[in-house]
C-alpha cells in the first residue's frame, strides 16, 4: 500500500463507481460523506481539484496514518488547480522533469502521479491523476451535465467524472498540460516527521482472502434536542445519537420520542440526557426516568452537568447517577466542559461512571464531516468516552448546524446499556510527574501548563526537560545539559539538511547540549514552518528566524511544550 496507489483507487472508484457528477460549488459533498473506502450512499458532486484533493488525502490516511483533518492533509476547501502545486510540494510530491516538447513527462507516467494544467502557467484550469500508468489511464472529474461548472447532485451523464485514455484527452492533443507531480515518501517524512515511524518499508501484498467486514472500535455521532426539530435523522450519516430527553424537573423535550425513535429504526446506538437545574435530586431522577421508561434498556443514560448545575457541587451529580444506575440496572454517563473537570473534585464520579468531554479547543471551527481529533487526556478520568469537539458541524441531508461527538469505543457504551463496570479512574499525577513550577494541566498529557510569557526560567526549562525526558531540575548546565541534547537531535531529525545549511552553513546541529544561536535558528525554522499561527501578528521569515531568544521566540517555545507529551523526546 502506497499513497499513489490509494489515491489512484480512490479515485477511480468516485469516476468508475460511485454516482458522483461535477459541480464547483457543490465540490466537497462526496468528501464529506464518503466512508473509509470511498464509497457514498447517495448521489454527490465533485469538482477536479477536490477529486485529487480528497484521493491524495485517503493516501495520506491510509499509507501513513496521517489523522482526518490534520493539517498534512490537502483541505479540500483550501486548495484548486491554481495553488495546488504549492500545497502538493509541501506534502511530499515532487514535480517530475518533462521537456516542453513531449506529449509525456521523463521516463512516462507512474500510477498516482498528479498532472497539473494552471492557467497562469498557459493550461486550461485543471487537475488529473494518473490511475493506470500500464493502461494509459487518467480520472477525472471533468464538467456538469449542461456543460457549466454546476451541476445537479450525481453523474447525469455518466461522464461527468470518468476514466478516459491519456493519450486521447483533449488537454493532451493541444499540449495544455503544465506540470507532473509525483509522490515521495522520503520527502515527505522529512517534511512530516511525525508520521516517519507509522510507515515500514513496503512488503509483497499477499493474495486477499475473503474476510468480515471489521467494525473500528470508535464511532462517531450527534446530539440533538428541540432545537433540531424535524431533523431526519435516519437519512444523516451517524453510528449513535443522543437526545435531550428532560431538563430540570418540568420540561420535556416534545421532539424526543420522534428522535429516539428514529434513532433506534435506523440501526443507530440510542442515548438520552437530562439536563440538570438546581433543584431536589430525587424530583429529577424520577422525572427523567419516566420521560425515558420507553427507551430503557435501549439507551445509555447521560446527566448534562452545564449552565448553573455545577454550583450544587458534585455530590448532587453523584447522587442522580448512582439513583438512575440503581433504578434502571445501567452505568449512566456525565457531561461537562473543561472547566467543570478542572474546578471540582471528581474522584468519586470518575470511579464508577465515564464522561462525555465538552472541549473548548476548536469548539467553533466548522467541519463538513467527521475527524478524527486528538483525544484530550484529562484529569480524574484520562481520556473520555465521548468526545465532543465542535458545536459547527455539517452533514449532509441537515441545513444546521450540528454538535460533533466521536466515542472512543463503542463495546465500552453497550456495557453501558447492561450495566457493566465500564470506567477506571485516570491516576492521579503525582507531584513527580506535574510540574512543579505552575498549578495548570495542559491537554497533551494532563501535566503542567506553562504560562506563555516570554520569559525562559525554571518552569519552561522544567517543561522542556519533562517533554524531552530527562530529569527535571529547572536549570541547564552551561557545558551541555541532556534536555538541550535531545531537543539539539529532534530538531535534527525533523529539518531537513540542505535547510539546515541554508540556516546555519551545516547539514546538522552539534548535539553537544548547548543552546546557541545555531539551535535558536533552528527551532525558529520548524516553527514558522509547521506552526506559523505561534508568530506574532504581521511577523515573515526575516522577523522571525534570527537565532536570538527574545520574548516571541520563547513564548512559541512554551505553546509548543504545552502541546507536546512528557517523555516523548519531541516537539508536537
Amino acid at each position: 500500500m502506497s499513497v499513489a496507489s490509494v489515491a489512484a483507487r480512490i479515485a477511480r472508484r468516485i469516476c468508475d463507481v460511485e454516482d458522483v457528477g461535477y459541480s464547483q460549488p457543490g465540490r466537497r459533498t462526496w468528501y464529506s460523506v464518503a466512508d473509509w473506502e470511498g464509497h457514498v450512499k447517495s448521489p454527490q458532486n465533485a469538482d477536479c481539484s477536490s477529486l485529487v484533493c480528497g484521493a491524495v488525502n485517503y493516501g495520506l490516511h491510509d499509507a501513513f496514518g496521517v489523522p482526518w483533518g490534520h493539517k498534512a492533509l490537502l483541505e479540500i476547501d483550501d486548495f484548486w488547480t491554481g495553488n495546488m502545486r504549492g500545497g502538493l510540494e509541501a506534502r511530499g510530491f515532487q514535480e517530475v522533469p518533462w521537456e516542453d516538447a513531449n506529449l509525456y513527462p521523463d521516463g512516462g507516467f507512474q500510477t498516482g502521479d498528479v498532472v497539473l494544467s494552471v492557467a497562469s502557467e498557459g493550461g486550461q484550469g485543471h487537475v488529473i491523476i494518473i490511475t493506470d500508468a500500464a493502461n494509459d489511464l487518467l480520472s477525472e472529474a471533468w464538467i456538469a451535465e449542461d456543460g457549466s461548472i454546476d451541476g445537479y447532485l450525481g453523474d447525469q451523464t455518466g461522464g461527468e467524472t470518468r476514466t478516459v485514455p491519456y493519450s486521447t484527452h483533449p488537454y493532451t492533443r493541444s499540449g495544455a498540460w503544465t506540470s507532473c507531480h509525483r509522490f515521495d515518501s522520503d520527502r515527505f517524512m522529512a517534511q512530516w516527521p511525525e508520521f516517519a515511524k507509522t510507515t515500514s518499508t513496503p512488503k509483497p501484498t499477499p493474495t486477499p482472502t475473503p474476510a468480515t467486514p471489521s467494525v473500528p472500535a470508535h464511532a462517531h455521532g450527534i446530539d440533538v434536542s428541540s432545537h433540531q426539530e424535524g431533523i431526519d435523522i435516519a437519512d444523516l450519516w451517524a453510528d449513535f445519537v443522543i437526545v435531550k430527553c428532560t431538563e430540570g424537573d418540568g420540561y420535556t423535550n416534545p421532539c424526543m420520542g420522534a428522535q429516539a425513535q428514529a434513532t433506534l429504526s435506523s440501526d443507530k446506538r440510542l442515548g438520552l440526557y437530562h439536563f440538570a437545574r438546581p433543584g431536589d435530586v430525587s424530583d429529577q431522577v424520577r422525572y427523567f426516568l419516566a420521560a425515558a421508561r420507553p427507551y430503557l434498556g435501549r439507551a445509555t443514560l447521560w446527566l448534562d452537568w452545564e449552565d448553573d448545575a455545577p454550583a450544587q457541587g458534585p455530590g448532587w451529580a453523584l447522587a442522580w447517577l448512582d439513583a438512575v444506575a440503581a433504578a434502571t440496572g445501567t452505568t449512566p454517563g456525565i457531561y461537562m466542559n473543561g472547566s467543570t473537570v478542572n474546578d471540582y473534585d471528581w474522584a468519586g464520579v470518575a470511579a464508577r461512571y465515564p464522561l462525555w468531554y465538552a472541549d473548548p479547543t476548536n469548539y467553533n471551527t466548522t467541519y463538513i464531516g467527521y475527524i478524527d481529533p486528538a483525544v484530550p487526556l484529562l484529569r480524574f478520568w484520562g481520556q473520555p468516552l465521548i468526545h465532543q469537539y465542535s458545536q459547527r458541524g455539517r452533514l449532509a441531508g441537515y441545513g444546521g448546524e450540528l454538535d460533533f461527538n466521536r466515542l472512543r469505543d463503542r463495546a465500552t457504551w453497550d456495557r453501558m446499556v447492561g450495566g457493566g463496570q465500564v470506567n477506571a479512574p485516570a491516576p492521579a499525577a503525582s507531584a513527580a510527574q506535574a510540574s512543579p513550577y505552575t498549578g495548570k494541566w495542559n491537554r497533551s498529557d494532563g501535566q503542567g501548563e506553562l504560562v506563555c510569557n516570554g520569559v525562559f526560567g525554571p518552569a519552561t526549562i522544567g517543561r522542556l526537560q519533562q517533554v524531552m525526558g530527562t530529569p527535571v531540575d529547572g536549570a541547564l548546565d552551561d557545558d551541555g545539559s541532556p534536555a538541550i541534547e535531545r531537543l539539539q537531535a529532534f530538531l535534527n531529525s525533523a529539518v531537513p539538511a540542505d535547510t539546515q545549511v541554508a540556516l546555519n552553513d551545516s547539514p546538522a546541529l552539534d548535539v553537544d547540549g548547548v543552546l546557541g544561536p545555531d539551535t535558536w535558528r533552528t527551532l525558529q525554522y520548524l516553527i514558522i514552518a509547521w506552526h506559523k499561527e505561534y508568530l506574532p501578528p504581521d511577523w515573515e521569515f526575516g522577523d522571525w528566524v534570527d537565532g536570538e531568544a527574545g520574548p516571541a521566540t520563547i513564548g512559541a517555545l512554551q505553546r509548543a511544550l504545552n502541546n507536546s507529551r512528557a517523555g516523548s523526546g519531541r516537539l508536537w
